[in-house]
């Protein structure tokens, strides 16, 4: 199996109790197979606590009133890690937040941005991330699994997929451009090569790939330069944003006083027009690097490309918001966490992932020329 990782993946080192939030509050968290049945065959007063601490319908762990995992201490630390050992925390717990998408024999892995911490490393990189791949033997052979090695998946859709991202990605990379005219160019590729993609015409596909990739930056910026006018367009269609917000369902804290703060903003149009910067590039390509190859599952690249945009969007969006007249809190710091706080709605709730999917795929407000208008958009 081939193991795909970003640059960044190894730099990452948990905060603990130094963390602005906690991944221990807001959700029950899930319990693999085998370490419930440890916790179940635990004797002594720990046994008997992690046993009366669970919902065994779901082999989740319970929350207490302020929604806090119940083993997770007055410091801010796991009291499973510290009483018995890293390795009696189940799964998620051990793993996150490292994250891994598996397409056949083909494996991504990621660190999740509704991690504080991991959100900061990847969206202050300075440079794009490099990609690197490993080998990697499966543990145990699986033929079954969803997205597992072995099973039987059109290799050559996915091939023209990660084609088309590694042309978005370099695109994102071009320094002849501004940063929203490369998001932008980003974005209109992945319209354009969508019906050829669904038509299966690779040839046809690369070359759109090659028209793009040979376009000088001046060229792309004149193509764009009319969604720089649709300003007007801009206001509208971020209050549409907001309105599918609010209709997510609450994974965590934080969330709703969010949504406030970026519907009293509106107002402000200083705030209201903030340019992309490094770090919304870094999150656009985050996003396609998490989603668009899900497509080779149901065909629909658009719709994970303009997810991703909506999510670069959304973030600039609500992390205006978050800048208020006279506070010490920068932009920059509101995008991170404005940037982590959308990632929990979005990445732990497959509900809310397919809500804004589908939000994406039938909305015309999420058509090309309407998020290039607000990507782009600044007229008054």
């Amino acid at each position: 199996m081939q193991v795909v990782y970003p640059s960044y993946y190894s730099s990452f080192s948990c905060s603990a109790s130094a963390c602005p939030d906690t991944c221990c509050q807001g959700w029950g968290i899930s319990i693999d197979r085998d370490t419930y049945g440890r916790y179940m065959a635990m004797g002594g007063l720990m046994g008997a606590k992690l046993r009366s601490h669970i919902d065994h319908r779901t082999r989740r762990f319970l929350l207490n009133r302020e929604g806090r995992c119940v083993f997770l201490d007055r410091h801010g630390l796991c009291g499973i890690c510290v009483d018995l050992g890293e390795d009696m925390m189940c799964r998620t717990c051990r793993i996150y937040p490292r994250h891994e998408e598996s397409y056949g024999d083909l494996a991504e892995v990621s660190l999740s941005l509704s991690c504080p911490t991991a959100a900061e490393l990847i969206l202050n990189l300075d440079q794009p991330p490099v990609y690197r791949t490993a080998e990697r033997r499966p543990a145990h052979p699986r033929a079954s699994a969803p997205g597992s090695a072995g099973e039987e998946l059109d290799e050559d859709f996915l091939c023209g997929l990660l084609e088309v991202r590694q042309s978005m990605f370099r695109l994102l990379r071009r320094t002849d451009m501004s940063e929203e005219a490369r998001a932008g160019a980003a974005l209109a590729l992945a319209h354009d090569g969508e019906s050829r993609l669904r038509r299966r015409e690779f040839a046809g596909l690369r070359e759109v790939c090659g028209r793009y990739e040979t376009a000088s930056g001046e060229l792309l910026e004149k193509k764009l330069a009319p969604s720089r006018e649709m300003g007007f367009q801009r206001r509208q269609l971020e209050e549409e944003y907001l309105d599918q917000l609010e209709r997510l369902e609450e994974i965590s804290g934080g969330w709703r006083e969010l949504l406030r703060a970026a519907r009293t903003s509106q107002g402000r149009s200083s705030v209201s027009f903030q340019p992309v910067t490094r770090q919304g590039l870094n999150l656009l390509e985050y996003f396609l690097y998490l989603l668009y190859p899900g497509a080779v599952y149901d065909g629909d690249g658009w719709s994970k490309a303009g997810l991703a945009m909506f999510s670069l969007l959304a973030v600039r969006r609500l992390a205006a918001g978050l800048e208020r007249e006279g506070s010490e809190e920068s932009f920059e710091k509101a995008f991170v966490r404005a940037a982590w706080l959308y990632s929990r709605q979005v990445e732990h709730s497959d509900a809310n992932l397919e809500r804004l999917e589908t939000f994406v795929r039938e909305s015309r407000s999420c058509a090309l020329p309407q998020m290039l208008a607000c990507l782009l958009g600044t007229a008054g």
